[in-house]
């Protein structure tokens, strides 16, 4: 049996395998160095409503990414995403 660091260890190692999978199937043209995956968790509070908690994965849960560029890739998205515009398209201004 293995312990739970290891097994955390191993899903990161296998989720930032899978983003950068899914990039290149994406057609991205280069190297995948920093990413966050934002995700939701709803689940039933003590008193029976509704709970939406957001929370974040960085790689290898977050040791990596010093703050400054977390807080760039999400400011990043946020504007692109607000402007209509994927995060590549605004690059370069096309």
């Amino acid at each position: 049996m293995t312990s739970p660091e290891h097994d955390l260890k191993e899903a990161y190692e296998r989720l930032e395998q899978a983003i950068r999978d899914v990039t290149h199937l994406e057609g991205w043209k280069g190297l995948v160095t920093d990413w966050v995956v934002v995700a939701a968790d709803q689940y039933f509070a003590d008193n029976g409503r509704t709970m939406t908690a957001v929370g974040w994965l960085l790689p290898e849960g977050g040791d990596r990414v010093p703050h400054y560029r977390l807080v760039g890739l999400l400011d990043v998205a946020l504007t692109a995403c607000r402007a209509g515009h994927a995060p590549e398209e605004c690059e370069g201004g096309e």
